[in-house]
């Protein structure tokens, strides 16, 4: 019979691509979970990319597009911040895995059901089972990883979780090239985009059969933590925000996956939307000749800075990382206020840039809230670190739907080029202020001897 190493007298610890794993996890828990990453991201973007070529097939008024594309946004991420700390606070209480399986089941299956809808209400209703299994998905998809990571590789492993999001990033411009295939093989607009999303449903369904193989089977709780209520669990994840780095860690959820929602919901609009209007193509080769480009373009940066923020998360300190981060993001974001053609050539290695920056937030803050939260409300904090995401998902898509159709396209990341800026500071004077405390701690000792003298 295998030892395994969580009880063997002598553990020898589990190393996958560098990074030390937890004990009791194996290789295949671990590449397991990050093929169910890959999918979980590539969910996470493939309605921004694909939905502005359905609201054109739909008959939906372009003036009305940037609009329903933010409410839509704002409800799922209203769920979210209903959801995401009860999910955790469940998976505290349950295991992971059963939640992430269901999570990944009803997002597949919503994701089919999307092109369906016959009017708006239907596609209301549709983003709501999206959204559901949004929650379960994107909740475990950040709270697994810390249960993973052994402390010492936490950036590493953050960073290599980062990267097959990025990989997984690269699904929605594939799919939003379907519909031109669908479209060469003799199918209408509105098939080819059934026929698409099908393909993207299937993904979900998959993964949620190979996650239920693979993935660790449970968690294992005191008998004290197991008598909790959820609600207790709850309480237990808010409370954990009392402590100041955790606290850093869901601001800088706020903005990184702010960051995220805005390059993905408003890039591939604001290309479209250009592509049809200024140069005459149709929504479908707009999002092939302008969207995807530039889409691949931010996704490259992206894998660039998953790689290089794991390394620095795990070299420097959390707080140091998510200030070198949110630095960055906010001199990239608020460059793109300087943007008058979407289609120059420039803009596309401002993207790169710019996915450089939003996932650095990413794996730093996610770095940061698993060294912090607390081991018996794991889940429920990450849960609440989900929700602050949430709260910025929804202001970077609400907010940014109104003012992309108001003020100018470019305005929802000039909102978030100011609030990286904010939350750098913050980084700035928390990383002094624990210097300073770790300083006094140091010193203490020599100075109760000098008093005893």
């Amino acid at each position: 019979m295998a030892i395994d190493n969580q009880t063997a007298g002598n553990p020898v610890p589990t190393t996958w691509l560098g990074a030390q794993l937890a004990p009791g996890i194996s290789r295949g828990n671990f590449t397991t979970y990050l093929f169910a990453v890959f999918i979980s991201s590539g969910y996470a973007g493939a309605l921004s990319v694909l939905q502005p070529g359905l609201l054109h097939v739909m008959g939906i008024a372009q003036e009305t597009q940037a609009m329903l594309t933010g409410y839509l946004g704002a409800m799922q991420e209203l769920v979210f911040i209903l959801l995401l700390g009860t999910a955790g606070a469940l998976s505290d209480r349950i295991g992971r895995r059963p939640v992430y399986v269901f999570g990944l089941a009803l997002t597949g299956f919503g994701f089919m059901l999307y092109p369906h809808a016959s009017s708006i209400s239907q596609l209301v209703a549709y983003r709501l089972l999206v959204a559901i299994g949004s929650a379960a998905m994107i909740g475990m998809m950040v709270t697994v990883v810390a249960d993973y990571a052994a402390e010492k590789s936490r950036g590493r492993a953050n960073g290599m979780q980062a990267m097959a999001a990025t990989l997984g990033a690269f699904i929605p411009p594939i799919l939003a090239s379907l519909p031109r295939v669908f479209n060469g093989q003799g199918m209408d607009e509105l098939a080819a985009q059934q026929w698409t999303f099908a393909v993207g449903g299937a993904l979900g369904l998959a993964a949620a059969v190979i996650a239920f193989a693979g993935l660790a089977p449970g968690i294992k709780r005191s008998a004290t933590a197991a008598r909790e209520s959820l609600a207790s669990t709850l309480a237990g994840g808010i409370k954990a925000a009392r402590d100041p780095q955790t606290a850093l860690s869901y601001g800088a959820a706020f903005i990184s996956r702010g960051d995220l929602a805005v390059t993905g919901a408003f890039i591939s609009l604001w290309l479209v939307q250009y592509g049809t209007r200024e140069l005459g193509l149709s929504a479908s080769e707009a999002m092939f000749q302008l969207a995807v480009p530039r889409v691949l373009a931010t996704v490259a940066g992206a894998l660039l800075g998953s790689v290089i923020m794991g390394r620095i998360a795990d070299r420097t300190s959390r707080v140091t990382a998510v200030a070198m981060a949110s630095g960055l993001a906010a001199a990239v974001y608020s460059a793109v206020f300087l943007i008058t053609d979407p289609t120059a050539d420039w803009v596309i290695a401002l993207l790169f840039v710019m996915g450089i920056a939003e996932i650095s937030a990413f794996v730093s803050s996610q770095a940061l809230v698993g060294q912090q939260a607390p081991e018996a409300y794991r889940g429920a904090t990450i849960g609440f670190f989900g929700v602050a995401g949430a709260f910025g998902i929804l202001i970077g898509t609400s907010g940014g739907g109104v003012l992309f159709a108001k003020v100018s396209p470019s305005a929802p990341f000039v909102l978030f080029g100011a609030l990286n800026f904010a939350v750098c500071i913050w980084s700035l004077w928390l990383r002094k202020h624990l210097s300073h405390k770790t300083a006094a701690t140091e010193l203490s000792p020599a100075s109760d001897i000098a008093t005893s003298q």
